[in-house]
């Protein structure tokens, strides 16, 4: 490799290795955000009806703000422990089909 070759492979080096940590940075705040009820049905793509049940159910991880035994606690999420909850419902489900073929 030449002088300038090895400069540009440097440059390249260098800015590629920035985007990567910008990135990795992006993904590490968005993995764990905390999200309303409401965030919480648009990012799960249900209605609040099914939500709440699910919660009155202890069905998914969740925690309140209010009183013990508030008629309207309200409850907060968050995005990794969905997405944790999202892939133990696939595999429960997948599980469920294996066994009934």
């Amino acid at each position: 490799m030449s002088t300038i070759e090895e400069a540009i492979a440097s440059i390249v080096a260098a800015q590629v290795f920035a985007a990567e940590k910008r990135i990795m940075e992006r993904l590490s705040v968005q993995s764990d955000r905390t999200l309303t009820f409401t965030e919480t049905c648009e990012y799960l793509g249900m209605s609040d009806y099914t939500l709440r049940n699910l919660c009155k159910a202890k069905r998914i991880p969740y925690r309140t703000i209010g009183s013990e035994g508030s008629r309207s606690p309200r409850y907060l999420f968050t995005s990794s422990s969905l997405d944790r909850w999202i892939r133990e419902e696939e595999d429960r489900n997948w599980r469920r089909v294996m066994v009934n073929e």
